[in-house]
């Protein structure tokens, strides 16, 4: 009965059809800036054109329920996407081994964000939210562990689902315009940027690593590739650990020095 519905909306994916096709038309757009040349790619303005689509109120047939149809009609084009990305990896696995526990370290960044964005959110007022907020970059695995840790009730929780919320929102149009743009500057090599990207969502991976290409047409597309899904298969699996074991942890103590004696 469900997918019956999900298929059977013939007109929500028409109006995906089409908004695709014209951000597929409209192909890459270059803005220099300087000596650095931001690229926007059809993925971002291809959801702009659904946002908007969304929001004309005239319009009946894109609202609330065509959202939950995209959501699993997402989950089932992830699957394609991960299973494309595992083939492609396959072929550059030797410049990942070459990596060795780059890979895995790279994830400790995690920690740095804690310990610039809690004690931020903390003076800017916010209580216990602020923990789950800011223990992760806040996807999937990470709202599972917060919700057991500490109740799907808790000031916790809610804080991490904002950031999943605003994640899935803004998430990949900050993939598809940051990462790249370390790349034009010359800070990072796309190598390292690709394993970034790979924080533990496919989609803004996906849309951080399109960038990437463009910004660095000499690199290899597939060691890109198979940099950006490996660290995003061990960002995810990882991320649930480090939570547990050292950024909750560490969290609840910054939370306590610096809301002592309030």
């Amino acid at each position: 009965m469900f997918a019956d519905k999900i298929w059977g909306d013939y007109k929500f994916h028409l109006v995906i059809l089409l908004c695709c096709v014209l951000a597929e038309l409209v192909g890459p757009i270059r803005i220099p800036l300087g000596g650095v040349t931001i690229t926007l790619l059809p993925l971002l303005y291809s959801m702009i054109f659904v946002l908007v689509v969304y929001l004309i109120k005239p319009i009946k047939f894109v609202k609330e329920k065509q959202a939950a149809t995209g959501s699993a009609m997402l989950t089932l084009s992830v699957a394609f996407l991960m299973a494309k990305l595992g083939i492609t990896s396959g072929g550059s696995i030797e410049q990942v081994i070459s990596a060795g526990p780059v890979l895995i370290l790279q994830n400790l960044g995690n920690i740095g964000t804690l310990l610039v964005a809690l004690p931020i959110a903390l003076l800017l007022g916010m209580g216990r939210e602020a923990v789950g907020m800011t223990h992760a970059m806040s996807r999937e695995p990470n709202v599972a562990l917060i919700s057991d840790m500490f109740g799907a009730d808790s000031a916790e929780f809610k804080g991490v689902m904002t950031c999943y919320i605003v994640g899935t929102i803004f998430g990949t149009i900050f993939m598809s315009i940051i990462p790249p743009l370390f790349v034009s500057l010359g800070i990072f090599t796309p190598e390292a940027t690709a394993m970034a990207v790979g924080a533990g969502s496919a989609s803004m991976m996906t849309a951080g690593l399109a960038g990437i290409m463009e910004a660095a047409p000499s690199a290899n597309p597939d060691t890109l590739t198979a940099f950006a899904s490996i660290s995003n298969v061990i960002s995810s699996s990882i991320s649930v650990y480090l939570g547990l074991f050292i950024t909750v942890p560490l969290g609840n103590v910054i939370y306590k020095a610096m809301k002592k004696g309030k």
